[in-house]
């Protein structure tokens, strides 16, 4: 008997146990999966966060400073508003 022979039996009667295993506790197997479901739905959820938020900064204007490093005051609007307080 070869090497692969042997881890491939092995592998085998390692699924089968699991099999087993699952069929005998598959309340625990239900809570575990859904376990793991919830870890790769919340990481890619992140990783789209994280994604958007990295296009976003590469999108936004660079701001202009004059000399002496302060950011120039707002342009103020022309339009006056709707409501006065």
């Amino acid at each position: 008997m070869t090497a692969a022979i042997a881890i491939k039996s092995a592998l085998e009667l390692i699924g089968i146990g699991l099999l087993i295993w699952g069929l005998l506790h598959e309340k625990k197997l239900i809570a575990f999966e859904q376990k793991v479901w919830r870890i790769l739905f919340v990481n890619y959820k992140r990783y789209q966060r994280k994604k958007r938020y990295a296009k976003m900064q590469k999108n936004r204007d660079f701001r202009v400073v004059n000399g002496s490093g302060t950011v120039p005051a707002p342009h103020k609007k022309t339009h006056s508003p709707s409501h006065v307080a």
